[in-house]
């Protein structure tokens, strides 16, 4: 009798061969084998297809058409049978031959907790046009990032102030229980939509495990599908008032001043929003008074500089 694996590794992918050639070989050297693993491919070409047929224990499906990012993460999640998911975009992979297994530990030492995540390995990888081959020639600089001690401490007594700012980072430096259904990336958000599967995954308990080893390394390059928002971008916005009432985080005090400076008045508003949104007009004032002297002080530092 065949018994499902521990966990499932889904990568969606999409035109970029080499790149999910790199993420495989990096797979097939992990040192932990209790795994499958999954990929949804929504290519307009066949090369990712004739690269998978050299792994024969994958499962693969190319879409007949292409769903488009977050349906397409989505799929690769739902063809998951393993009991932990493992997500990885397909321009990511693992640093260390054991860093799956680290990811396995975090939760096999954290019985109440959903979801893990780690460090990570931020790699600027130098792309010309057309996907190439991508070797380590091509890396241009690396640091590693992890969440600030204050953030995990901060996270650990109150999960939405997660919305403050996304410290847990790319969905690839994570890994979660599937439980009887998966959580899945919300389909209704578009630039925040990491952050919603982590607010379904910590809405339960809010109990995680955490380490600052960066068991994956992120491919960073100037054509990722955040890079194409603007800084006022309104679906920026969209996307954080849809999160702030779905996970009715008008309750929360530092939410609710969170998102009235940095959302509200930075994307003008007005007070008619904010009251919508259960913020008091008093605060409100205030703190666009406060914008605006901010705004006056950076004004004369720029015109007339220390004089």
């Amino acid at each position: 009798m065949q018994t499902n694996p521990k966990v499932s590794i889904c990568i969606p992918t999409y035109n970029n061969a080499e790149e999910v050639e790199r993420l495989l070989q990096s797979i097939s050297v992990q040192e932990y084998k209790d795994y499958e693993v999954n990929i949804s491919d929504d290519s307009t070409n066949n090369a990712i297809e004739q690269l998978v047929a050299q792994y024969p224990h994958i499962h693969y499906i190319h879409n007949q058409k292409p769903y488009g990012h977050i349906f397409n993460w989505n799929k690769a999640i739902q063809m998951a049978q393993g009991e932990y998911i493992k997500i990885m975009f397909s321009d990511d992979w693992f640093t260390e031959p054991n860093s799956l297994g680290e990811f396995v530990k975090l939760l096999e030492a954290n019985p109440k907790a959903m979801l893990a995540f780690s460090g990570s390995r931020q790699i600027m990888v130098r792309r010309n046009g057309e996907m190439q081959h991508v070797t380590k020639e091509h890396f241009i600089s690396s640091y590693d990032r992890y969440a600030p001690t204050q953030f995990i401490e901060e996270l650990r007594q109150d999960y939405r102030l997660l919305f403050l700012g996304n410290q847990i980072g790319a969905p690839s430096a994570t890994i979660y229980r599937r439980g009887n259904k998966p959580a899945l990336f919300d389909e209704k958000s578009n630039w925040a939509s990491d952050m919603f599967l982590y607010f379904d995954l910590l809405k339960g308990n809010g109990q995680f495990a955490y380490t600052e080893a960066p068991l994956v390394s992120i491919g960073v390059h100037d054509n990722q599908y955040t890079e194409s928002f603007s800084e006022k971008d309104m679906r920026i916005y969209n996307d954080y008032r849809y999160m702030y009432t779905k996970y009715q985080l008008k309750e929360c005090k530092e939410c609710r001043e969170y998102f009235l400076g940095k959302y509200i008045i930075k994307y003008n508003q007005g007070i008619k929003e904010a009251r919508a949104l259960g913020i008091e007009a008093r605060l409100y004032r205030k703190k666009l008074a406060a914008e605006w002297k901010e705004s006056v002080r950076c004004f004369v530092r720029h015109r007339f500089g220390n004089k």
